[in-house]
């Protein structure tokens, strides 16, 4: 019995076996480790790139589509400067500076990230000179396609495009348009001017005489004869062909100096003799 109790009172007096602790290679948490580091990295870099950057870098301008004004003048029109950051600068506020310079035809101002700011900027081209009568003197402007004078008349231009005259103005001034009853006029000498350009070349000078009730005709100077053409206020290809067709024959008949005015609004030509009469 007492050999009884004593083996219990051995096996009870021995301590329970420790469960085993795995351990975590060392590789392994090293990895971890540097995963974690690099994601943090790379969350910082970005909002460093994406948020601090534009905010931080000089905007760099580039100008393209303008050949008769700098791009520094661009620039300085736009509101813009060296010290200016990407990130704060409103495109829109820009546009809206650029379009009110009478050269400027459309502008498109983008954004790219991270630092340049791209002008893109269609000019002005002029369709005619205008012979603007101001308080008794004569103003010549250029005016574009839209009916707007934009400068005034340079060496390079005054040879090579027609002249237009027969409006007077109480004042004119760069970015100033015509009335919109004339604008079609002007889209048509620029549809002219791309695909007949030596149609206009017959045409020395273009009068606009306004009509008692509304309207107006336009009458043209031949280069080549003396004698002036009334085409209303349409001037198409097909009317100035006709036109030249028919002072041709007026040429070969030796009648240009009989002849004051051709007509040829109808569709058919008719004429005035010096002196008055109507044939």
């Amino acid at each position: 019995m007492s050999d009884i109790l004593h083996l219990q009172g051995s096996a009870y007096s021995q301590p329970a076996a420790a469960l085993p602790v795995e351990k975590q290679p060392k590789g392994k948490l090293a990895l971890k480790i540097f995963v974690v580091a690099l994601l943090f990295f790379l969350i910082g870099e970005t909002v460093f790139y994406l948020l601090i950057v534009p905010f931080a870098s000089a905007v760099k301008v580039e100008v393209s589509g303008m050949s008769s004004v700098s791009a520094e003048a661009i620039t300085q029109a736009a509101g813009l400067s060296k010290a200016d950051k990407w990130g704060k600068i409103n495109t829109e506020a820009v546009q809206r500076r650029l379009r009110q310079i009478p050269l400027i035809a459309e502008v498109t101002v983008i954004k790219k990230f991270p630092d340049r700011l791209i002008i893109d900027i269609v000019e002005r081209k002029p369709v005619g000179i205008l012979l603007a009568s101001v308080g008794g003197r004569t103003v010549p402007m250029e005016i574009d396609k839209t009916g707007t004078v934009f400068k005034r008349v340079t060496k390079e231009t005054s040879k090579l495009l027609p002249v237009i005259s027969g409006l007077s103005f109480q004042n004119i001034r760069a970015g100033m348009k015509v009335h919109k009853q004339l604008v079609p006029l002007f889209m048509q000498l620029d549809l002219l001017q791309k695909k007949n350009p030596a149609l206009l070349s017959e045409i020395s000078e273009m009068k606009i005489e306004q009509k008692k009730y509304g309207g107006f005709d336009l009458v043209l100077y031949p280069v080549r004869t003396p004698v002036k053409v009334r085409t209303g206020d349409t001037l198409n290809e097909d009317r100035l062909q006709y036109m030249i067709l028919t002072l041709d024959v007026i040429r070969e008949l030796d009648r240009s100096s009989m002849i004051e005015e051709l007509d040829v609004r109808g569709g058919t030509a008719s004429y005035r003799l010096r002196g008055g009469t109507n044939e």
